[in-house]
């Protein structure tokens, strides 16, 4: 065995010879070699149910909410209001895809709150002004996944109903939306 004598008169293996080792270890472990065969079925099946991620919406809340908070600026009770749904409005970030809802805030965006559809056991919804809504989702953890000012809302649910279970959707059509009672 080649090795290298420390300074402390020990004697150890070679940067080399462990890297070399190490990797050797690794694909016995796989039992495969990088580029050998694979197993055709197991692959052919990972890439029928993985289809690539497509984004439906991805943007920040409506404008609409700052409306009313800009306008009442003109009192001094106004300003942190409007200061608050400005803020809102600059640092969150919905990501609605074909898998998952993601929403991303924070001033560097650095907090995310992300679920996947199938944890959805129920949604309940209330509509804005101007087409916007608000969205929550409860879990199956028993956690809640609230949305606020939602724009194109009609749409947006609709699409959201599509990827969720069926049974989540016709208890929502049935008694979902909070504003038709």
């Amino acid at each position: 065995m080649n090795g290298i004598i420390t300074r402390h008169g020990r004697s150890c293996v070679s940067l080399s010879h462990k890297i070399s080792g190490n990797v050797a270890l690794h694909q016995a472990k796989r039992g495969k070699r990088k580029g050998g065969q694979s197993d055709a079925p197991a692959t052919k099946k990972a890439a029928a149910t993985l289809a690539p991620e497509e984004v439906y919406f991805e943007g920040p809340p409506a404008i609409t909410e700052t409306i009313v908070p800009t306008i009442s600026i003109l009192t001094v009770v106004g300003i942190i209001p409007a200061a608050a749904a400005w803020a809102r409005q600059a640092w969150v970030r919905y990501k609605i895809t074909n898998r998952r809802i993601r929403v991303t805030s924070g001033v560097g965006g650095n907090d995310m709150a992300e679920i996947v559809y199938p944890d959805i056991i129920e949604l309940r919804t209330v509509k804005r002004l101007f087409g916007d809504g608000d969205m929550v989702a409860f879990l199956r953890d028993g956690a809640k996944f609230e949305m606020r000012n939602i724009p194109n809302f009609d749409e947006t649910i609709e699409f959201i109903l599509d990827q969720v279970d069926a049974d989540v959707a016709k208890e929502y059509r049935k008694v979902g939306d909070v504003t038709n009672p």
